[in-house]
C-alpha cells in the first residue's frame, strides 16, 4: 500500500506560507487525527495534469460542521517508514467543493455525471509554489499539513456528501514524487487497520532496524497479528544471531505512564542517554524474546483472542536487538512502531475516489471505494 498505482492517488504541496485562519478544525477521517494513513495518493501534483475528485460521505464529517462555512482544507504528506524528502515542486491548480446527495458508494467513473448543476471554484486556477519538504524525522508521527487551500469565498455546509475535485492543468504531461497521506479501506470494507510510526534509525547499524506488518489480513480479533523485524545483525553460519526483544502495548496513546514507559513517541534518553534520539511507541505488556535469523529478521506472532480485546481497541509493538556496540545501561538498538486498531478503520465505503488522467471525461480505472486523502478541515 505504500505506493498505489496511478488510479488511487493524491498529491502534496504548500501553497507558499499562507495559513488559513479558522475557529475550529477537524481530520477526515477521524482515525488520522492520531494515526498516520496507510496509503498514499499522486494527484494533484505528482501528475501535470489530469482530476482527481473525493467523495466524502457526511457519516465521516463532524457535527460542528452542519450549519457554517467551509472555509478550507489542508493535506498532509506521508509519514511512511523510510518516506523520502521531496523537492520543490510548481503547479496550476484549480479546486471546486460542494455538497452533494450523491452517496460515496455510488461515485461515477464519469466525471460530469459527479458534477453538481453548480460546482463552485474554492481555489485557482493558480500556481503553487512548494517549498521543498524534509524526510521525516523524530517523534512527529504525523505528516506535515504541506498543502493549504484557503477557500474563497467559504463554501456553506449544507446536509449531503462532500465533493472534492483537484485538478491540474501544466502541459506538457509531467510527472514529480509527490504524494498525499491517505486512508484507503480495500474495495470499501470496513476491516482492521495498522501503521508505521518512527522512522528506525535508532541503531549503530548503517541499515534502518525496521518492524513491519506481515499479515496478509488486517489486524482482526480472532486471527494472529503477524510482524517482522528487519536490521538486526544477521546470525553467522555456524552460531545463534543477535538476542531480540520485542514487546506489545494496548492503548498506547492513552497508556499509563510508568518506569519501562515513557509514553508514546517520547524519548528514551531519560533511562539511558546514549539512546538520545530514540523513541518508545509501545507500552511493555507483553514481552517476547527470541534471536535474529540469518538475514537478520526477526518474526513476532501472536494471538488477537476476541475474549479479552473489543473493536476498535489500539495495540501496538515494538522491537530491538542486544547492540555490543551501545554502552550505557539500555545497550539496544530500537525499532520504529506499529500500532494496530482492531477490525475497523472507520472508513469502509463512506469515502470514495476517482482520478481521471489528462482531459479524459472517463476514467480508465475503476472507482476506488474506501480511499481518500486525509482532510484536514478548517471551519
Amino acid at each position: 500500500m505504500r505506493r498505489l498505482i496511478a488510479i488511487a492517488v493524491v498529491a502534496a504541496v504548500s501553497v507558499g506560507s499562507d495559513r488559513l485562519t479558522a475557529q475550529s478544525r477537524a481530520v477526515v477521517p477521524p482515525i488520522a487525527a492520531t494515526l498516520p494513513g496507510n496509503a498514499a495518493m499522486s494527484m494533484p501534483l505528482a501528475w501535470s495534469h489530469g482530476v482527481l475528485q473525493v467523495c466524502v460521505g457526511s457519516q465521516l464529517l463532524p457535527a460542528a460542521l452542519a450549519g457554517g462555512n467551509l472555509q478550507g482544507i489542508r493535506l498532509r504528506r506521508p509519514s511512511f517508514l523510510g518516506e523520502a524528502p521531496y523537492p520543490a515542486l510548481q503547479r496550476t491548480l484549480t479546486v471546486r467543493a460542494a455538497f452533494v446527495p450523491t452517496l460515496p458508494s455510488a461515485l461515477s467513473g464519469v466525471r460530469a455525471a459527479n458534477a453538481p448543476a453548480t460546482f463552485p471554484v474554492v481555489w485557482g486556477p493558480a500556481q503553487v509554489q512548494v517549498a521543498a519538504t524534509a524526510q521525516p524525522t523524530g517523534a512527529p508521527w504525523l505528516g506535515d499539513e504541506f498543502l493549504v487551500i484557503p477557500f474563497s469565498p467559504p463554501l456553506p455546509v449544507v446536509a449531503g456528501s462532500l465533493l472534492l475535485e483537484f485538478e491540474t492543468s501544466d502541459l506538457p504531461f509531467r510527472t514529480a514524487e509527490q504524494w498525499v497521506d491517505a486512508v484507503w479501506a480495500e474495495s470499501g470494507i470496513e476491516r482492521g487497520y495498522q501503521a508505521t510510526v518512527g522512522e528506525g534509525s535508532c541503531t549503530t547499524r548503517s541499515t534502518p532496524l525496521e518492524l513491519r506488518w506481515t499479515s496478509a489480513a488486517s489486524p482482526t480479533r480472532g486471527l494472529d497479528a503477524i510482524l517482522r523485524l528487519v536490521g538486526a545483525p544477521p546470525a553467522p553460519p555456524n552460531g545463534p544471531g543477535s538476542v531480540v526483544l520485542a514487546w506489545v502495548g494496548v492503548e498506547p496513546q492513552t497508556h499509563a505512564l510508568a518506569g519501562d514507559f515513557l509514553g508514546y513517541g517520547q524519548s528514551l534518553a531519560a533511562l539511558d542517554p546514549a539512546l538520545a534520539g530514540c523513541l518508545q511507541w509501545s507500552p511493555l505488556d507483553l514481552v517476547v524474546f527470541g534471536v535474529a535469523d540469518a538475514a537478520g529478521g526477526f518474526d513476532l506472532r501472536f494471538p488477537i483472542p476476541p475474549a479479552v480485546t473489543t473493536s476498535g481497541m489500539r495495540l501496538s509493538a515494538q522491537a530491538a536487538f542486544l547492540d555490543a556496540q551501545r554502552t550505557g545501561p539500555l545497550p539496544l538498538s530500537i525499532s520504529n512502531g506499529v500500532v494496530m486498531q482492531l477490525d475497523t478503520s472507520g472508513i469502509g465505503s463512506r469515502a470514495s475516489s476517482v482520478f481521471f488522467p489528462y482531459a479524459t471525461a472517463t476514467s480508465p480505472w475503476v472507482v476506488q471505494q474506501g480511499l481518500m486523502p486525509v482532510l484536514v478541515l478548517d471551519f
